[in-house]
Formats: structure tokens, sequence, C-alpha cells
């Protein structure tokens, strides 16, 4: 009776022993699956993408992000898919180029990616989608192999530096360049920053622009400077800079010109500035005087190449406006040319 009760106590000691294995086993798979549930909402809610890749350029994980930014389906988001898929289904969605000279490119672009990565490289760069999102990739080696990327989409943030930038050289009521924005390209071009070895300034004043303004009230003043400005970029080369300096001055920076070239812009801008303006129902006729300095012949720094353009804009106003006058050297500014 004592052996089997020796005998049953051992069986019902390793029956125990078995049972509470089992309920850790159970505790521990628990606590796993719900770190992998906390892992997975965690990685789903990041407001940017991430993706990892082993040392063989295959997928371990990504979250909806970085598939929401590809356009991916869901069988490219599975651990073990290729890179190469990947990559091929990027370039085709944004090019449409599936042809051998673009695997090619593709596979050469793949390769030189991990060995990279296996150097232990870290290095971000912008990417531009077709759908006008703009997408900044930094890619983190890992120290077992593999690597990381993370996708921020920087769309909006680019924009708004764009905004910023802009309205730092721009004048918002005309859109044309600022007085800042002239500055510097009139410093580059003097400089020689900018290989420009000639050009021309014209410095433009509306006549009787106050007398328009007091008539007719600022709205309409402000809407005759608005297609002023339009009027002088129409006038223009893609080369040329033409910038409102504050009330009705404009100024216009024309690249190779000499003497010539300088004449026949300054007469199309008098026409056009002649032109009437239909403001509100109203027709309103004015004109504009125009200053030149030539650059190097009438200075080589911006306050001289200004200062001789003003003194012309002077003569021009007092020999009767409505016509343009170069600055002359040796007797300060006088109608050598005028219209």
């Amino acid at each position: 009776m004592a052996i089997v009760n020796t005998i049953s106590g051992r069986g019902q000691h390793g029956v125990a022993g078995s049972s509470n294995e089992t309920q850790l086993l159970l505790r521990q798979t628990r606590k796993v699956a719900q770190l992998h549930r906390q892992l997975d909402v965690a990685l789903n809610n990041m407001g940017r993408g991430l993706s990892m890749f082993d040392a063989n350029a295959r997928l371990i994980i990504c979250n909806r992000m970085y598939q929401e930014l590809y356009g991916l389906p869901d069988k490219l988001t599975r651990p073990g898919t290729p890179l190469a898929a990947l990559v091929r289904h990027h370039v085709l969605r944004e090019t449409g180029r599936d042809d051998t000279d673009e695997l090619e490119k593709e596979r050469v672009w793949i390769e030189h990616h991990v060995a990279e990565m296996a150097r232990g490289k870290s290095f971000s760069h912008t990417q531009y989608l077709k759908n006008g999102r703009i997408v900044l990739v930094s890619n983190q080696p890992l120290q077992e192999g593999g690597w990381v990327d993370i996708q921020e989409d920087i769309t909006e943030k680019h924009h708004a530096e764009e905004k910023i930038d802009w309205l730092a050289k721009h004048d918002t009521l005309t859109e044309v360049a600022n007085r800042h924005q002239f500055r510097e390209q009139l410093g580059n071009w003097t400089a020689g920053v900018q290989t420009v070895p000639s050009f021309a300034l014209h410095s433009v004043d509306l006549d009787h622009f106050k007398d328009v303004n007091d008539t007719f009230g600022h709205p309409v003043g402000d809407s005759i400077l608005k297609s002023v400005a339009t009027r002088l970029r129409k006038v223009l080369r893609g080369s040329d800079l033409v910038a409102r300096l504050g009330g009705d001055e404009f100024a216009i920076l024309q690249a190779h010109a000499e003497h010539k070239e300088a004449t026949g812009l300054a007469a199309r801008i008098v026409d056009a500035l002649t032109e009437p303006h239909i403001i509100s129902g109203n027709k309103i006729t004015m004109g504009g005087s125009i200053g030149i300095a030539l650059a190097p012949e009438h200075g080589n720094n911006p306050e001289d190449l200004m200062k001789n353009a003003d003194l012309g804009l002077y003569a021009a106003k007092k020999s009767g406006r409505g016509g343009f006058v170069f600055f002359r050297p040796t007797a300060g500014a006088a109608p050598m040319t005028t219209n």
C-alpha cells in the first residue's frame, strides 16, 4: 500500500508540474500575442512610413503608411517580398516603363543600394511622386545586416517653405519680384556670379499715377499696378527680371543687352504702358517714363547703376514724360534717346 501511495503521489506531482508548465507557456504565448498586437497598432498609427529589409534585400515588415504612400497591393507587403518586386512596382506606377533597359537600371540601383547598406552607410533622398506627394526617405543600416527605411510625407512642409521663399522674393500685390530679389539679382550680375557680360537696368516710373489713385481710389490704383506688371512681363524674355520697388516704381534687368537691345525693349515698354487700362468700367490712360543705365558702361556695381538709371529717369520726366532716356556719363543724364 505504501508503495502504491508513493507511486501515486509521484504521479500527481508530475501531473501538477506539467500543468504549471502549460499554464506558464499559455501566459507567455498570450503576452507575446499582445506585444505583437501592440506593435502592429504602433506601426500602423505612425505618421511616417516604415519598411525593414534583411541582408538579402527581402522585406521583413512594413506599415500601413508605407503601403499607402506607394500604392502597394497586399501581396507586395508580405514578409519575404524581394526589394526588386517593390522597385519594379514603383517605377511602373510612376513612369509606366517596364522594358529590358529599365529592368537593368533597377538591378544596378538595387545592387548599389544593398552594397551601401552593407557598408553601414546612412543616407536620405527626396522622392517627387506623380500624384504630387513629396517623400523624404531615410535609410538606416542594421548591425546584423539589412536596413530600415523611414518615409516622411513632406508635401505640406515643402509647399510651406516654397511659399515663404516666394513671399521673401516677390511683391504680393503684383506677384513680380520685390526689391530684395531685384538687388540680389543685380548684385549677382555685377559680381559676375552669373555670366552676364552686359545688361541694361531700366528704371520705370508710371506717369500721373498719383492723380489716378486720388481720383479713382486705391483699389483702382492697385488694379492698375497689377495690369502694369502683367504687361511688363509680356514684353520681357525669360532671362530678364521685372521688379516692383515700391509705390509705382518698377525696375527691369535686361540680360545680354547693349544700346540697341535696350532701346528696343524701352520702346516696347512705353508702348505697353500707353495702352488704356479698363478698370471697373473706367477707361484709364496713362504712361510711363524710363531711365536706362548700361552695364558695365555706366557702372559696375549696384549703387552706381541704380543711381545712373534714376538720373536717366529724372531726365525723361523733365523732358515731357512718356519716353526713355539713357544715362550720359559726361553730362549726367540727357535725352540721348527718347521716344
